[in-house]
């Protein structure tokens, strides 16, 4: 017995998840951008702004879509940009600094 709903409006005989899928990875998409001109835009406040829990969330959806590179950045920003972090929290900013490092882009 096949329970799969499908979706007629906008989307002919798709699954209703499917659907929803694409409207978060669109969601998550558009995060990165917003965060991207965040970090390229060097406003400090921003980033100063979350707390470690808070900036750590946010760099995991980001990773979860595939935005690897972007949640790396705000984290090393966030790690920059805070200088009392709890020992707790150095081995999530190592991972996050690693991850920067092996997604930079390459020189040519």
């Amino acid at each position: 017995m096949n329970t799969t709903t499908t979706s007629t409006t906008g989307h002919r005989d798709v699954p209703d998840s499917i659907v929803a899928w694409d409207h978060l990875e669109d969601a998550v998409d558009h995060l990165a951008d917003v965060v991207d001109q965040i970090l390229a835009s060097h406003d400090e406040q921003v980033i100063c702004s979350l707390q470690f829990d808070e900036a750590e969330a946010l760099a995991e959806v980001l990773d979860a879509g595939r935005h690897t590179r972007t949640a790396a950045r705000l984290m090393h920003r966030w790690a920059l940009t805070e200088p009392d972090w709890e020992d707790e929290q150095s081995d999530a900013i190592r991972h996050w600094l690693s991850l920067e490092a092996i997604h930079a882009p390459t020189g040519t």
